[in-house]
């Protein structure tokens, strides 16, 4: 089962991918008015001062590689006469590690990063807390995602805005039948019929739900033995581990393989310019889902234009560009009438409070602690088993 071309640069998919998001099961209140006025003095003080837009400056983007989207951009400095000046990130630690080493000195203003490792970064003091009175975009996204608990700190803060999201369940051709359950993947009809990608993030916690552990940030050693267990169980039905969505999507259409786990939701668009159509099945167990936020960096020198890009980039227009541009969802539900059909469909915008109860957003493993594996745990496990192949 070897790992096709894994020495090539890595794509925007595969960026996005291994910064999935992830998060707690939704919650009944929601975000606007859990959050509307802050927790504590600190939290305050740190958000006064609503959007305050500096004409002719620049906003510093920290972002995944496709969220400076040039059009939306292009619209900003034209509206705003602000400029964005992007850095794009080039994996999870990085983030961590160069907002630690310039903690408070204003290298960037706006980052945009996976709401599963969001709430780390604030408890490190490198995110300011935002209000959600400031942005007159923050009314009009979706409650699935306003109300999850992963976008506040433990005291209540608001870290970061939803940005932009997908589910990442079995992407198939119209050869194989519906996967209703993920049991079905160990189907011994299924030999050489499948292909991976080398995503740990996702295929662990895939495999997790397979085996019934919803709560997969929290597995005990035990529990994540049996999670890699299953994927020795897959190997016979791995054709090939590919390096990321697309070239798992270019497979599917070939018709070299029927079925990728996990897949997801972009796959099915992309398939569809190729004129071919794949199939995106959330089986029961649920499937793992990832959501990126907009966070305002501690430090910022120009943070009433940051919030500003903010609220722009959570706008009915921006959001429906990024949503063509990068074939990924988005959170603005007044943004989701100016999608493409095949973008509307992809991502079941009308079925999202039923997706979101059967399969929630839920979040990643932390740094550490209490006996339970690490995310660097996941990532070694998974180095271990694809080169085992």
């Amino acid at each position: 089962m070897p790992i096709d071309d894994l020495t090539g640069a890595m794509t925007r998919a595969e960026l996005l991918r291994r910064a999935a998001a992830a998060g707690l099961a939704v919650t009944s209140v929601p975000l606007l008015a859990a959050c509307g006025g802050g927790t504590d003095a600190a939290g305050d003080a740190a958000a006064t001062g609503a959007i305050q837009l500096k004409r002719g400056s620049t906003v510093k983007l920290y972002n995944w590689e496709g969220y400076d989207d040039a059009k939306n951009l292009k619209a900003f400095k034209a509206d705003e006469d602000v400029t964005v000046r992007p850095t794009y990130i080039a994996g999870d630690q990085e983030v961590f590690t160069k907002l630690g080493a310039q903690k408070g000195q204003g290298q960037w203003d706006v980052l945009t990063y996976n709401s599963g490792l969001v709430p780390q970064l604030f408890a490190q003091g490198l995110l300011d807390p935002l209000r959600p009175q400031d942005f007159a975009n923050a009314k009009d996204i979706y409650p699935e995602f306003s109300s999850l608990p992963q976008i506040k700190a433990s005291g209540g803060a608001l870290v970061g805005l939803p940005f932009s999201w997908g589910y990442q369940g079995f992407i198939r051709t119209k050869k194989l039948p519906a996967m209703t359950t993920w049991r079905g993947i160990f189907d011994p009809a299924l030999k050489g019929r499948l292909i991976g990608v080398n995503d740990p993030t996702t295929s662990i916690a895939t495999m997790a739900l397979v085996l019934g552990y919803k709560d997969y940030a929290r597995l005990t050693p035990e529990q994540f033995d049996k999670v890699m267990q299953g994927w020795e169980r897959l190997r016979p039905s791995l054709r090939t581990i590919v390096p990321d969505y697309g070239v798992a999507k270019d497979v599917l259409v070939r018709g070299e393989a029927d079925g990728c786990v996990p897949g997801w939701q972009a796959m099915v668009v992309n398939a569809a310019k190729d004129g071919t159509t794949l199939i995106h099945d959330i089986p029961r167990e649920g499937v793992y889902g990832f959501l990126d936020l907009l966070c305002l960096i501690k430090g910022s020198k120009n943070a009433g234009t940051a919030r500003g890009l903010i609220d722009f980039m959570l706008s009915p227009a921006a959001q429906a560009n990024l949503a063509v541009s990068l074939s990924q969802g988005i959170t603005n539900q007044q943004a989701v009438p100016r999608l493409p059909r095949v973008l509307q469909d992809a991502y079941e915008y009308d079925q999202l409070a039923a997706n979101f109860k059967r399969s929630p957003i839920r979040p990643l493993p932390s740094s550490g602690g209490d006996g339970v594996v690490t995310f660097a745990d996941w990532a070694q496990a998974w180095e271990r088993f694809t080169a085992a192949g």
